[in-house]
């Protein structure tokens, strides 16, 4: 594995269209679902701190 060493600079001048390509290649997998149920207890607990529905999944 080749390592470079960057500058700030260089980083900072770069940060947008890599995080640009990042969200291309996010948003090619589609939105993110749990489809193995979940015990009730982990499932409670996940509501409690705000986790949203769709990756909470079902409970068992």
């Amino acid at each position: 594995m080749k390592t470079q060493t960057i500058t700030i600079e260089q980083w900072r001048r770069e940060a947008p269209q890599l995080r640009a390509k990042s969200a291309q290649i996010l948003a090619g997998f589609g939105p993110t679902r749990r489809e193995k149920p979940r015990n009730a207890a982990e499932a409670e607990f996940l509501r409690r701190i705000g986790t949203p529905e769709r990756l909470i999944g079902p409970t068992a």
